[in-house]
């Protein structure tokens, strides 16, 4: 309401140029009627200014209010997904609508709904209506290139061009956005074999893709744009031939052929804005589908009457999952009791891993079922699901945050004495007190650097605060060395105590003291006992160990004897 107000308002001057003109050309001249008028020209654009600006200053609040609105919705929307969503998505892509779909929004609506549809619709109409009112036969001719505009707005070959064209682009937009993060994820290994970013295919031919694609885009819509630009100028062709004959033969007054060729063609700079509005709405439409495709993805599924468990064993019965049409479990059934230390091993890609995170619902299993204490995990609530277990990534992850925020993620309601024991349980009170600012230091992107053994320790003691009844290990010592591997497999004492334990490993010797270990090859259950019994088997079992136990001979030959 205000833009149309302050829009209107800065129609009252042009107005004025005319009756002042009517004035200066109709003596005797009245200085106080034109002093008048110029009054009333300067008050309309102060006015004007003023609706503006309150326009402007809310149309911005209603975007920042809705930009929150948008990204409170998403991040919220994320946190109900299965975890495993994130693992099919670029964290660029995810980031790019978050952040810069969102963004465009705001400024859609900032800076583009207020000036641009108000001029661009009610400053046409008002114009026209009062070009009428003064001269009809050049108020039509004034008219006379709108047909041909709305012809080329309206084609269905530029709608159709320009809507494809603009899903193509957030396509390799997006693309691009997350290769880039990879790339740069991926420096040290850049510099370690001395690449550069051409050598980086995948990040050369994204952004090459992403170049070709925009100027293949805008060789596209060029001819449109160009022919509407054209139309935009096309009025005073129409009004200036006649207006000039009518007042030749005397049936036309010069105030108003003035009046003419100053509204009849400013009035159209009006539809240059609506173009530049659809080409933004466009954008804006494109973003807002990506992030409904986020918001309309299906929550992980909540039962209607969920259970708690009395206890936490945990039994897999004859567990199918994919990914897609590739089928990485086939039929895996083994049981975990409660209290006791249950090992996963087998060849890579045997899908130890993704057993493992069907347990708190990373997914959800295509067939089969896995149980807590006989109750099935899709019949716990996942928040409650997620307080049961406790799980130790293979890839270590640490917030840009103080170290006692990092640990006291596993539990943010307890005091920092208990922060200070759990990374003391961990075997990381003593390196965290040696650091400058001690459990204030920061440390994650940007932060304090940590070696890999002490950031795990650190993670430890946050599945350590956290006290799940159910732990989850995905090779938790890959990236320690010997001095870490002894302190973190201590820290491990405390965390596994009276708790159902599942581990990933590789390293056979750090589990042949398990309750029980399961070898999983090819998605199935190959084998199942203790290292002893499955030694006597000689089965794969007993083949990786016998690799495992030479492994430690080998030495590196430097061309001599060895």
């Amino acid at each position: 309401m205000l833009a149309t107000l302050g829009t209107l308002l800065g129609f009252v001057p042009f107005v004025v140029i005319y009756l002042v003109a009517v004035a200066l050309l109709t003596p005797p001249i009245e200085e106080a009627y034109i002093w008048n008028l110029a009054l009333i020209a300067l008050g309309a654009t102060i006015a004007r200014f003023v609706m503006v600006y309150f326009s402007l200053i809310l149309s911005h609040m209603a975007a920042f209010e809705i930009l929150f609105g948008i990204k409170r919705s998403l991040v919220d929307k994320l946190g109900r997904l299965p975890l495993g969503y994130l693992s099919t998505r670029t964290s660029g892509g995810v980031k790019k609508i978050i952040s810069e779909d969102v963004d465009r929004i705001e400024l859609f609506i900032a800076h583009h709904v207020p000036p641009d549809v108000v001029s661009g619709v009610v400053l046409p109409i008002v114009t026209v209506i009062f070009l009428f009112t003064i001269d009809w036969r050049l108020a039509l001719a004034a008219l006379i290139p709108i047909p041909p505009l709305a012809f080329i707005a309206m084609s269905r070959a530029y709608q159709e061009s320009a809507s494809k064209s603009m899903k193509g682009y957030y396509d390799a937009l997006e693309k691009m956005n997350g290769i880039i993060i990879e790339y740069v994820r991926g420096m040290p290994v850049v510099k370690v074999f001395n690449q550069t970013a051409r050598s980086f295919s995948r990040l050369q031919d994204s952004v090459y893709g992403y170049r070709d694609y925009v100027n293949r885009w805008t060789r596209e819509v060029a001819p449109a744009f160009t022919a509407f630009g054209v139309c935009i100028n096309l009025p005073i062709l129409f009004i200036l031939p006649p207006g000039i004959w009518f007042y030749i033969t005397g049936s036309l007054e010069l105030p108003v052929l003035i009046l003419f060729l100053i509204l009849g063609v400013g009035y159209m700079y009006g539809m240059m804005k609506m173009m530049m509005f659809a080409g933004f709405w466009r954008q804006i439409n494109e973003g807002v589908e990506r992030i409904d495709a986020i918001l309309n993805e299906p929550d992980l599924p909540s039962p209607q009457n969920p259970k708690i468990p009395d206890e936490y064993s945990v039994r897999f019965n004859e567990v199918k999952f994919a990914y897609g049409k590739n089928p990485v479990l086939t039929g895996v059934s083994f049981d975990a009791p409660a209290g006791t230390v249950t090992a996963l091993v087998g060849p890579s890609g045997a899908g130890k891993s993704t057993a493992a995170q069907l347990i708190p619902r990373f997914w959800d299993v295509d067939a089969g079922s896995i149980s807590i204490g006989g109750v099935d995990i899709r019949e716990i609530d996942p928040e409650k699901l997620m307080d049961m277990v406790s799980f130790v990534f293979q890839d270590l992850f640490m917030f840009h945050d103080t170290i006692e925020e990092n640990i006291r993620m596993g539990n943010a309601q307890v005091a920092k004495e208990e922060v200070i024991a759990a990374a003391r349980a961990a075997q990381a009170d003593d390196f965290i007190r040696s650091l400058p600012d001690g459990y204030d230091t920061i440390t994650g992107s940007g932060g304090t650097y940590l070696s890999g053994g002490e950031q795990q320790r650190i993670i430890l003691a946050r599945a350590i605060l956290k006290n799940a009844p159910i732990i989850v290990l995905d090779e938790a010592t890959a990236f320690a060395d010997p001095e870490n591997e002894s302190r973190i497999q201590e820290a491990f004492s405390h965390l596994m105590r009276e708790k159902t334990v599942i581990i990933i490993a590789h390293r056979l010797s750090t589990i042949a003291d398990a309750n029980q270990i399961v070898v999983i090859d090819d998605g199935r259950v190959a084998e199942c006992g203790h290292h002893e019994e499955l030694l006597e088997k000689d089965g794969l079992y007993a083949r990786m160990w016998n690799a495992h136990i030479s492994a430690r001979t080998w030495r590196l030959s430097t061309g001599g004897a060895v």
